[in-house]
């Protein structure tokens, strides 16, 4: 854990995510939701009113910033499951408001022990289009964000466990109401449900996706979720509920891939040191790899530095021409040198280092676009060739702060919409492969 005075959090983007600032969602909701819990105890802020109400509820029964956070969690995998949830992964950033600290816990998906560098090959042995590779069995990892939630609760917690499901097993149990964005994402995807009865089982009526306003809900998740909140997190990798995910990858009808129960044991949540450099006055401090959120925001902050942005203001188009600038040479970066440091190394240093940002900065003309914008060689880095994303509309922002002063600020995904599409106990297994 680092100590810092004068910290700005940076949010915890994933390395297929887009980027944010602590406090704002990153996926469009029926009304982006922040709240105060009561005068004086905390805010929360998360992309959906019915999640936000969770947290409020948490922070009202003296829980900590780390206990609402992870009820949000929870809510949203009911009423947001397009976007995020326990079959997926996060990362968590919390800040102490006691001793200054900042701790940052990575909750990715892992792969199962069985992927192979032909895992996404098709019989050609040439990689599947991405609309086939998506779907089914093969794209998924072990979900993280249970045992991330445990690592949470387990070192900030206040509340009992259990205390932190109710409000979800609430909506899943009398059910919610599909909202805007659920009932577009529903109807996007309705092409390829021919494909995966147990979604269209809970999200389809007789006609076909529920509509805006239609009611869902999930008996299915409120049992595992009374399972998990009595049994913890071993309910969930463990017994009958960890055999049914197990079995939802391993007998899925689309892209079957072989997922163990052995797999799900070795799954741990792990502690990553902290990622901050210097903006002005101020020590900017974000999540780690195998996040990008922290060096890619840290980039672009440090190639602007040379400029008067405050000066200009907002509403200079030269204020707007140098951020996107300053971002294409970052996301440059970001898609060459960024990934898991399990398993590759990453720059993180050299990417960050103040001559070479101010090298890369130097490559902006204030006047005109570069119009072409390649990696550079940060100090310290491998040859390797650029992974290109295309960004999707999933993944979900949440941000708890409590009357302490203490703030923990999670992104959590399935990765695409509906993640894999596959269904386990209720909830959507990622696509996070």
């Amino acid at each position: 854990m680092t100590a810092f005075p004068r910290t700005l959090l940076v949010a915890a983007a994933f390395a297929l995510s887009t980027l944010s600032i602590a406090g704002h969602a990153q996926a469009p909701a029926p009304a982006r939701s922040s709240a105060t819990a009561a005068q004086g105890k905390g805010v929360v802020s998360s992309a959906d009113p019915r999640a936000t109400a969770a947290g409020q509820e948490i922070l009202r029964k003296g829980g900590s910033a780390a206990d609402a956070a992870m009820a949000m969690m929870l809510a949203l995998t009911v009423v947001e499951p397009q976007s995020s949830g326990i079959g997926g992964g996060g990362l968590l950033l919390h800040h102490d408001a006691a001793t200054g600290t900042l701790a940052t816990i990575d909750g990715r998906e892992m792969a199962p022990a069985s992927a192979s560098e032909a895992l996404l090959l098709g019989a050609d042995g040439k990689p599947l289009p991405f609309i086939d590779a998506f779907q089914g069995g093969r794209s998924v990892g072990v979900p993280g964000n249970i045992r991330l939630m445990a690592m949470t609760h387990a070192r900030w917690g206040k509340l009992p466990w259990a205390d932190l499901f109710a409000p979800a097993i609430r909506l899943a149990d009398e059910g919610f109401e599909v909202s805007d964005v659920l009932a577009g994402t529903l109807k996007r995807l309705a092409p390829i449900w021919s494909r995966f009865p147990d979604a269209r089982g809970i999200y389809w009526n007789a006609t076909g996706p529920k509509a805006a306003g239609e009611r869902v809900t999930n008996p299915a998740l409120a049992e595992l979720l009374r399972a998990v909140a009595k049994g913890g997190p071993d309910a969930f990798y463990t017994g009958k509920h960890g055999q049914a995910l197990v079995d939802a990858v391993s007998k899925a009808s689309v892209n079957p891939a072989k997922m163990t129960l052995a797999d799900l044991a070795a799954y741990t949540a792990k502690e990553r040191p902290a990622v901050c450099s210097r903006y002005r006055g101020y020590k900017v401090c974000g999540m780690g790899p195998p996040s990008s959120g922290a060096t890619t925001v840290q980039q672009i902050l440090g190639m602007l530095q040379p400029h008067d942005i405050a000066g200009m203001g907002k509403d200079d188009p030269k204020t707007w021409h140098l951020i996107g600038e300053a971002m294409q040479l970052a996301y440059a970066d970001r898609e060459q040198y960024l990934g898991d440091p399990d398993f590759v190394s990453v720059p993180v240093n050299g990417l960050l280092d103040p001559a070479y940002v101010a090298s890369r900065a130097a490559t902006i003309d204030p006047a005109k676009a570069l119009g072409r914008y390649e990696a550079g060689t940060p100090p310290g880095a491998e040859p390797r060739t650029a992974a290109i994303s295309s960004e999707v509309a999933g993944t979900t922002h949440f941000v708890a702060v409590d009357g302490a002063g203490n703030v923990v600020s999670m992104t959590s995904t399935v990765e695409g919409p509906f993640g894999s599409q596959l269904i386990a106990n209720g909830y959507f297994l990622n696509n996070e492969l």
